[in-house]
């Protein structure tokens, strides 16, 4: 997702001088490019990210739509004060970019686990909150996102994530992109944990069990009518790469209960009781509860009661 991310800005910034790229002395190989052809639009600030972020809230005041790039926690909650007042509150262009969403740099350790932000970005006034599942779905959101002149996070994952979309994705605010049909069920996901929603759905698929896949990439605006019809259909459960507390299930929780919806919604996320564990990303995901096994245990749950 981020070599899309930056090749997707790189061709934008090139026809806009307005875009600018900032990183915290991160992502060497990466940005390599983009600083060469566009040097100009290019700021590496050092290791100092709350000062980044202040810079980058400054130069958006200006008219400028500044993308702060960098790992996991770092653009996040090591500067949530300064993206709050300076970006937030002041209503200004800038674009938190995230690498590493979940437990992509599980082998770092707990500090380079990526396990609440969403939970307390989406709770910041002005903030949209976007994850996109795949490539295709980064390169069009981040057309968009330049589009939208909005205080913005965009969580992304590391790199290798496969494509899930089959066709182009739909990217209008608060679009739910359905990548598989099914008549019994939905299961929703965020983020690059989506390949272990097409996993579990093949799975019940195998038991007889027909669901929907479908990512959910807008967090902050949630499209209200495919939620009504998918819990007509049968349960729905929400899969994130994030902690239970205040992420995508949460959200997913309060749109249904503002619209007064009814039906059953269950809830895969990281449960957070081991933060000793390092490992890959799949081992992680396994250990933590997000996997295959749990997601049909829930669902046929929710399906009996």
């Amino acid at each position: 997702m981020r070599d899309t991310f930056v090749a997707t800005l790189l061709e934008a910034a090139k026809k806009d001088k307005n875009i600018i790229l900032m990183t915290g002395d991160l992502g060497y190989g990466v940005l390599d490019t983009f600083e060469k052809e566009l040097p100009g639009q290019f700021i590496n600030s050092g290791v100092n990210e709350q000062a980044m972020m202040g810079m980058a809230a400054g130069y958006a005041s200006t008219g400028k739509r500044v993308f702060v790039y960098s790992i996991g926690n770092f653009p996040t909650l090591r500067c949530l004060e300064q993206i709050r007042n300076d970006v937030c509150l002041m209503n200004n262009p800038v674009v938190v970019v995230s690498v590493g969403a979940g437990y992509a740099y599980g082998s770092q350790g707990y500090t380079h686990h990526a396990l609440e932000d969403i939970a307390v970005l989406r709770a910041l006034p002005n903030m949209d909150v976007i994850v996109p599942a795949d490539p295709a779905e980064t390169a069009q959101l981040t057309l968009s996102i330049i589009a939208s002149k909005k205080p913005t996070y965009l969580r992304l994952g590391k790199s290798g994530e496969p494509t899930i979309h089959t066709t182009a994705p739909k990217v209008s605010h608060g679009t739910i992109n359905e990548v598989s049909p099914g008549t019994s069920g939905t299961l929703i996901f965020a983020g690059s944990v989506g390949t272990v929603a097409v996993a579990a759905a093949k799975e019940l698929a195998n038991q007889g069990i027909s669901v929907a896949v479908a990512s959910m990439p807008f967090v902050s605006t949630i499209d209200i009518n495919y939620l009504q019809e998918a819990l007509k259909k049968g349960p729905v459960i929400v899969i994130e790469e994030h902690s239970y507390r205040g992420g995508v299930g949460t959200a997913v929780l309060e749109a249904a209960n503002a619209a007064n919806l009814k039906g059953a919604i269950g809830l895969i996320a990281a449960d957070q009781n081991n933060l000793s564990q390092i490992g890959d990303q799949n081992f992680l995901r396994s250990a933590n509860g997000i996997s295959v096994e749990n997601i049909i245990k829930k669902f046929n749950a929710l399906k009996v009661n």
